[in-house]
């Protein structure tokens, strides 16, 4: 009897066993189950929000983070321009909370490089006055470096935060070009400065923080020195933007108010206050531009280099393709200058070798030689950082073009219906050569209207609605005609008309496939 009651406590304590070892299985399970939801969720997060500093350096041990790209300027993100009015228009009345949101989402498409976004990169223009600079620190944003702040001279209520990413042996250099009171100038057609961060200054001022995208190379349009900037290798998330904030941006503003009384009134300063918000009146015409390099410009297979250009009148580079920026896209500028240290001399150009025309060729008339292009000198540059630099003036050449001769413009053009002989196509023929390119002298005829406009360059597609409209529902490519107008002439102004028949048409240079499957063709003016 005792034996029964033994055996069956014994399966009590058996099955009492099973049951705590089911318990702790399931608590165990429920525990990795939601150990790896939030491990998939920490993912997400980490990886979908790279501008956080945690975030950032996991991603940066994990090398998931490509350092910032240096972009061409026919490469670069799609965009758009914003002049100080319309950058202060549009985030002068955000709130606190909208402008987080926005510093966000800019902040990370930077570090992404633009890659996995759909936005429109904010692009400024206009002209700045340097209210202050400095070296950046370690704990920045950015370093090595100079952060230069400045002010718009047409509305001074926007602040520009413009970064400056160089190594640490031109600092120096940056330091002293980027001089209080110094305009700072930012051109559509040369310049893709993307702004990155969006804040309200002590004094209620909005401030922009931009990069230049190119991290080109700058020079003083009427002064001397250089220099060249360099992607940052790291950023640093917990820096914070913008660089120069709180108690430093109020400082920077009281001396660049003092400042400017002091070269409005001649050197000396009136007693009493000083202007919170100073308008930038520069009296010095010395400007801060972008400048190219050889060594920064793109060689593709087509454009002649200095080495191998041609030296003959009818010899031009390939134009580059206005690629993502579509019509507002400004085309590469190319200095193709010599190395020697001083300007050459005005010289002739030799008359070109008769071609097989339509009629008799009329040599291209001389004009008056025109004056030699100022160089900008450099001093106490770096060997390295001494580029070939040419100034952003008014009568400069032709962007991506070789020095003008003396005789003409940058290549022989003709009177009507005096070019040489070629073939005559049309913008359906275009299409067809798109893939294969044109291996003869080919000239382009149609109606066309300005979609763009430049200082020697153009934008153009076809007049026809109907053809727009079918290429729009069809999904055919679409044609985009770029023209280079050489020296002197004036470009047609935005959405008039064109049209070029067989005696004044254009002469095709290259037609090339974009990206987005759409055909551009490069083309210049030869007759006159």
């Amino acid at each position: 009897m005792r034996g029964d009651f033994v055996d069956h406590d014994e399966e009590e304590e058996e099955l009492t066993r099973g049951r705590d070892h089911l318990f702790l299985w399931t608590v165990g399970i429920l525990l990795l189950i939601g150990l790896a939801f939030a491990t998939w969720l920490g993912s997400f997060y980490i990886f979908g929000h790279p501008e956080k500093p945690e975030s950032y350096r996991i991603l940066q041990k994990l090398k998931k983070l490509d350092p910032p790209k240096r972009y061409e300027l026919t490469k670069a993100p799609p965009g758009e321009f914003l002049s100080a009015q319309k950058a202060y228009e549009r985030y002068g009345s955000l709130s606190a909370y909208e402008l987080k949101r926005l510093n966000e989402l800019l902040v990370r498409d930077y570090i992404r490089n633009y890659e996995s976004t759909k936005r429109l990169v904010p692009y400024v223009t206009g002209r700045y006055s340097i209210m202050t600079s400095r070296e950046l620190a370690e704990g920045d944003f950015f370093h090595p470096g100079v952060v230069a702040l400045a002010q718009s001279v047409d509305v001074p209520q926007l602040v520009l935060e413009h970064v400056y990413p160089a190594s640490s042996r031109l600092v120096p250099v940056l330091k002293e070009m980027l001089a209080i009171g110094l305009d700072l100038k930012l051109e559509r057609m040369t310049d893709l400065a993307a702004v990155i961060n969006v804040a309200r200054t002590p004094d209620g001022r909005i401030q922009l923080t931009v990069v230049p995208l190119l991290y080109g190379s700058y020079a003083l349009k009427q002064g001397s020195g250089s220099f060249t900037l360099d992607p940052p290798e790291l950023l640093n998330p917990g820096g914070g933007l913008p660089i120069v904030r709180d108690q430093p941006f109020m400082e920077a503003a009281q001396a660049y108010a003092l400042h400017m009384q002091e070269v409005r009134m001649g050197g000396a300063i009136a007693p009493g206050g000083t202007p919170a918000i100073p308008v930038a009146q520069p009296v010095a015409e010395t400007t801060i531009v972008r400048v190219e390099t050889p060594a920064e410009t793109p060689q593709p297979a087509a454009e002649a280099t200095p080495a191998t250009a041609s030296t003959g009148p009818d010899a031009s580079p390939t134009p580059e393709a206005p690629g993502v920026l579509a019509e507002t896209q400004p085309p590469v500028l190319v200095d193709e200058g010599e190395a020697e240290p001083e300007p050459t001399p005005p010289r002739a150009v030799p008359a070109a070798s008769p071609a097989i025309a339509v009629g008799a060729p009329t040599p291209a008339a001389s004009p008056e030689a025109a004056p030699t292009p100022a160089r900008v000198a450099v001093a106490n540059v770096p060997e390295s950082a001494r580029p070939l630099l040419q100034p952003f003036l008014a009568a400069s050449p032709t962007p991506g073009a070789r020095p003008q001769s003396r005789e003409g413009g940058n290549w022989r053009t003709y009177p009507a219906g005096q070019m040489p002989r070629g073939r005559l196509l049309t913008l359906s023929d275009v299409v067809d050569l798109a893939d294969r390119g044109v291996s003869e002298r080919s000239y382009l005829r149609g109606d066309f209207v300005v979609t763009a406009t430049g200082e020697h360059r153009a934008v153009l597609r076809s007049s026809s609605r109907i053809g727009s409209m079918l290429g729009s529902v069809t999904g055919a490519p679409t044609v985009r005609v770029i023209v280079e107008f050489p020296e002197g002439a004036s470009p047609p102004s935005e959405r008039s008309q064109v049209s070029r028949e067989g005696d004044r048409p254009f002469e095709i240079r290259e037609i090339r496939r974009g990206n987005d499957g759409h055909i551009n063709v490069f083309v210049r003016e030869v007759t006159r």
